[in-house]
């Protein structure tokens, strides 16, 4: 059961996960070793499942940021999901949704060609609709 100590490390952890134990440890007030086995604990319910990077996308170089709205055309998501799988390096998330959409792509690209030439793939596939970001708020 997670209690309001697990939820301010969870909260702690979700802003910098690289904290250290002694700084964690410092801002819930609990020794290192206590710290670390509530982690542990946390990770074996699977509370924690995994422990992340956020990148920023334009100092990559991925300076068209979009979200597409993707509507399957066929039935069958098996060649659309195999797509999805082929061109992950464009996408920072994909969701599945409900809706007038089934999925979400949030992606990144380097030019508005790169764009087009992922949305002529994507049309064999779904129809779609793109909305341009116009500033990250990180």
């Amino acid at each position: 059961m997670v209690d309001n100590v697990d939820i301010e490390i969870l909260k702690i952890l979700n802003r910098n996960s690289r904290v250290t134990l002694k700084e964690l440890g410092d801002q819930v007030h609990m020794s290192s070793p206590a710290l670390a086995e509530r982690i542990r604990k946390l990770e074996d319910q699977n509370v924690i499942k995994k422990y992340s990077i956020e990148v920023n996308p334009e100092k990559l170089g991925f300076v068209r940021p979009v979200f597409i709205n993707v509507q399957i055309t066929n039935p069958n998501h098996e060649k659309y999901l195999d797509f999805v799988a082929e061109n992950r390096n464009f996408m920072l998330h994909h969701y599945r949704t409900t809706g007038n959409s089934n999925y979400l792509i949030e992606g990144a690209f380097q030019s508005t060609e790169e764009l087009d030439n992922f949305l002529s793939k994507l049309s064999n596939f779904a129809t779609y609709d793109v909305t341009d970001v116009v500033h990250f708020f990180f």
